[in-house]
């Protein structure tokens, strides 16, 4: 049995996604100036400017237990945007994040897959580290504040596959 599993999120999710989702407002409201994206929402209600059938929000499990939630975009075959991911603070520190990144990037093909892109706080250290440690290195991007809606500098993170 896997230690993580991804699961398209369910409405029989609600409560513990919503609890995992009341847990991240505050850190992401005082670190981003922003709410988090809620889950199971409809995507265009918040972001309008991308395809609906193309933005999953994923259940992160550990065992039975829901940690946490991610949304991402497919971009292309070839590409994948994270929108938002959260590990509850009882499970973090654990590697699970990491194995939840490597259970995202399991769902593409190898063969196809060559980037995936995220938005990350420049007041964001600890996610900053996060991403750094799971491949996504280069910076593409800097945001000056209220750019994308958020009340810090944000940085648009790149990793490459191949």
């Amino acid at each position: 049995m896997k230690a993580i599993i991804l699961k398209e999120s369910e409405n029989t999710e609600k409560t513990a996604l919503y609890r995992v989702f009341k847990e991240a407002k505050p850190y992401f409201n005082k670190i981003e100036g922003r709410d988090p994206l809620k889950p199971l929402i409809p995507i265009n209600d918040l972001i309008p400017d991308i395809p609906a059938e193309n933005c999953y929000c994923f259940s992160i499990y550990y065992g039975e237990t829901i940690i946490g939630y991610l949304w991402v975009f497919n971009d292309s075959p070839s590409s994948y945007y994270i929108l938002h991911f959260y590990i509850s603070k009882k499970f973090r520190n654990l590697g699970l994040g990491k194995l939840a990144i490597k259970e995202l990037e399991n769902r593409y093909n190898p063969a196809q897959l060559k980037k995936a892109e995220l938005v990350v706080s420049a007041n964001n250290y600890l996610g900053l580290r996060f991403w750094n440690s799971v491949g996504f290195n280069k910076m593409i991007n800097v945001y000056k504040e209220d750019d994308i809606g958020a009340t810090s500098v944000e940085l648009e993170l790149q990793k490459i596959y191949r």
